[in-house]
């Protein structure tokens, strides 16, 4: 838990520095408060805000519980199809450092997943919850993303379309449902494989793409070597 504090302010950090790095400085406020004027962002963030809120208010162990699963909400579906922009991006030679800082981060996130997804099998042994309304609250956290990242990228990006945002997320959600020993939300086959595996050696620090360093060794670009080309490993 101390590491994962940690790690969420360096990636504070690493959003700050994009921004701005890439933004104007008359637009930056504009960009940090968009929540404010947003309805759908805000709407999205309100959702888990709400549930850390509740428990905060009424400190009940049952809103323990909730809190716990809205975290793993968070750390496991709402961040990916914002990796998935940058992968995608990447896979164009576009903004291959960016996509390098996301990849950081992206395997910071996936640790963070895999804590909540040891801690709460074993909450759900020792706390009262309902099934369904973990359901319930997996499938609010879909439409939640689907409806922001269809605002925001839509089909106005290469590579990404609504159709393919939405078998991702869900994809990801079936995923998010069997490693706490649940049945998958969505029985359609399409969301049994996800629509950007052409994009995950962009994201994999450790297997297709080869880029054999960790935070503190990584330089600015790590090299995706060519599956056609081989003895590299040897030299």
């Amino acid at each position: 838990m101390a590491e994962q504090t940690s790690q969420e302010a360096m990636h504070n950090q690493s959003y700050q520095y994009m921004i701005e790095t890439m933004i104007p400085s008359d637009r930056r406020t504009f960009v940090y408060e968009f929540w404010k004027t947003d309805s759908v962002l805000r709407d999205r963030c309100e959702f888990i805000a709400g549930i850390y809120q509740q428990y905060m208010d009424n400190p009940t162990l049952e809103n323990y519980f909730i809190s716990l699963l809205a975290n793993y909400l968070l750390e496991g579906i709402y961040f990916y199809n914002g990796f998935i922009y940058f992968y995608n991006l990447a896979s164009r030679m576009l903004m291959p450092g960016s996509a390098d800082i996301f990849k950081m981060i992206n395997r910071d996130e996936l640790s963070h997943v895999r804590l909540f997804q040891k801690l709460i099998p074993e909450a759900m042994q020792v706390f009262t919850h309902s099934v369904d309304q973990i359901y319930e609250m997996f499938n609010t956290a879909v439409e939640h993303e689907c409806k922001w990242t269809n605002h925001i990228v839509g089909n106005n990006i290469l590579g990404i379309t609504e159709y393919s945002t939405e078998q991702y997320t869900k994809y990801l959600a079936n995923i998010r449902l069997r490693s706490i020993g649940l049945e998958p939300l969505y029985t359609d086959k399409k969301y049994s494989k996800s629509p950007y595996t052409h994009l995950e050696r962009f994201s994999d620090t450790k297997k297709e793409a080869h880029t054999k360093a960790n935070f503190f060794e990584a330089s600015v670009t790590s090299y995706v070597m060519s599956s056609g080309v081989s003895g590299w490993d040897e030299i």
